[in-house]
């Protein structure tokens, strides 16, 4: 054999080899795609377990909660009797605080208690917005210890006697109208439209120490007596004194130190 026709021979089993050796590699191939499957069918099969796992914890979740609502809805009889309750004794207690208290803003204080009593009667009006009032009334009646405080009102002893005055002659010293109340009355406006704001004085509380009132143009001045239950003149130096709170509490001077007329008993 020379060496032309090894080279053929060489050749042809090198082609033979690898034509028997294509179909083994093929199925190599195919087996390896089909475990690739097989492991992602195992992976899908694990996530829907896992999923379905979640779902019933959830469920579960969700049973125990209807669960609670009802039970819950069950008691909210009980618990609107309660609340109500609750608020009812508050309002008692409020009022008992009004009485026995010194005599400021009365008119005020009442009206917002007897408007709470109006909703508490209501049906209509839910049990968290009757309790959020109730606490809001407390909130108020106990910032009243702590501040001091002025607004107008008439004489305590003779009430509506400037406005009297200012019926006989609106240019008389008692009469006595701001700037304000004569531009109206040059508009046009009578009297009696502007009565409301024709007021004898200014009160003053401070806190729940002291309570007193003084005339517009300072000629007198009372201070309220727990023990006496009644009206008591005050000295000329707490008048002094008294009007300088009157600023103070209008905002019509730089706040300061001021000294509330307070009568001490003598110990027994």
């Amino acid at each position: 054999m020379n060496k032309t026709t090894a080279r053929i021979a060489i050749c042809i089993g090198l082609m033979t080899s690898v034509q028997l050796a294509l179909p083994g590699f093929a199925c190599a191939q195919d087996a390896d795609m089909k475990a690739k499957e097989f492991s992602a069918i195992l992976d899908q099969i694990e996530n829907v377990k896992l999923a379905t796992a979640q779902r019933e914890v959830m469920l579960q979740k969700q049973e125990a909660s209807m669960a609670s609502i009802r039970q819950q809805l069950e008691t909210v009889p009980q618990t609107k009797e309660a609340v109500r309750g609750i608020v009812t004794r508050m309002t008692a207690e409020i009022e008992k605080v009004i009485e026995s208290d010194l005599p400021f803003r009365k008119e005020e204080r009442y009206a917002r208690l007897d408007s709470l009593r109006e909703k508490l009667a209501d049906e209509s009006y839910s049990d968290s917005d009757l309790f959020r009032r109730a606490i809001t009334l407390y909130d108020v009646e106990a910032n009243y210890g702590y501040t001091i405080s002025a607004y107008t009102g008439d004489h305590p002893l003779q009430p509506g006697r400037r406005l009297a005055a200012c019926v006989e002659d609106t240019a008389s010293p008692t009469c006595n109208l701001s700037s304000d109340q004569q531009k109206k009355l040059e508009a046009g406006e009578t009297l009696e439209a502007i009565s409301e704001t024709i007021k004898d004085g200014n009160y003053v509380h401070f806190g729940r120490m002291s309570f007193i009132y003084l005339d517009l143009d300072s000629r007198e001045g009372f201070r309220w007596s727990k023990e006496a239950d009644a009206w008591e003149p005050l000295a000329s130096r707490d008048i002094i004194n008294a009007r300088r709170a009157v600023r103070i509490a209008r905002g019509e001077s730089a706040p300061g130190v001021v000294t509330a007329p307070i009568k001490v008993q003598a110990a027994q």
